[in-house]
């Protein structure tokens, strides 16, 4: 009976003949050794019979043992597709805004945009920045064009400082007049009231300050999107 895969070491006795002193079995199927089963209890000595327990014992063991190796690569090949799955689901985060439950020096709620997202040893972080405010955009109404001002309000054309500035509240918000234009001050800081100045200077819409540092948070501390 010839059977695959069956590794076995010799040696050689002190009458000159070989030994087998060990066979490597790890390899043999469930039908090879049901095979080799077969074949011993062909070739058993009927008064002094093989104990075939023993024998299915073993074939028990190592097709346990090969259900167990089975198991294992296929709980890894699992693992590794959830992995890849999960990730691409949690890119659908980037862009957006989300909460981890931290607070900031007064007591309020920090939010942070996702910009990227990552799996590290099979978690998954979001890399984010801060959002530290909302800056107003100011526009010239009669070119049409964004023109810059500084944290104290000083509004800028073509490179160079204005005579004039715009009110800005503590947070850096515009401030308005009772008809709803801008609170716009001369050098002076005296509000301006001529219809030239303050139709000139409108409010623009506004865009979200983000922190230039990259915080990184672990999705399972992530409790608000938005």
């Amino acid at each position: 009976m010839a059977i695959d895969n069956v590794l076995t070491s010799s040696s050689t006795g002190i009458d000159g003949n070989a030994y087998t002193t060990s066979v490597s079995n790890d390899t043999l199927t469930n039908e090879d050794f049901l095979t080799l089963m077969l074949e011993e209890l062909k070739q058993q000595d009927p008064t002094d019979p093989q104990d075939s327990a023993a024998l299915m014992d073993s074939q028990l063991q190592m097709s346990t043992i090969q259900a167990n190796t089975d198991m294992t690569a296929a709980m890894t090949s699992l693992q590794s597709s959830y992995s890849s799955s999960a990730l691409a689901t949690a890119s659908n985060l980037i862009g957006n805004v989300v909460e981890d439950g931290t607070l900031d020096s007064e007591g309020l709620l920090k939010s942070y945009a996702v910009q990227t997202v990552e799996s590290i040893d099979g978690e998954l972080f979001a890399n984010t920045k801060q959002l530290v405010g909302i800056i107003d955009g100011l526009m010239n109404a009669e070119t049409e064009e964004l023109i810059l001002y500084d944290a104290n309000g000083n509004i800028y054309e073509d490179g160079e400082m204005t005579d004039y500035n715009v009110s800005l509240d503590e947070d850096g918000r515009f401030q308005y007049n009772e008809d709803g234009t801008l609170t716009i001050l001369d050098d002076n800081n005296i509000v301006v009231t001529s219809t030239d100045i303050t139709d000139k200077y409108v409010y623009a819409g506004s865009s979200i300050s983000y922190s230039d540092e990259i915080t990184v948070i672990a999705f399972s501390n992530i409790n608000e999107v938005r």
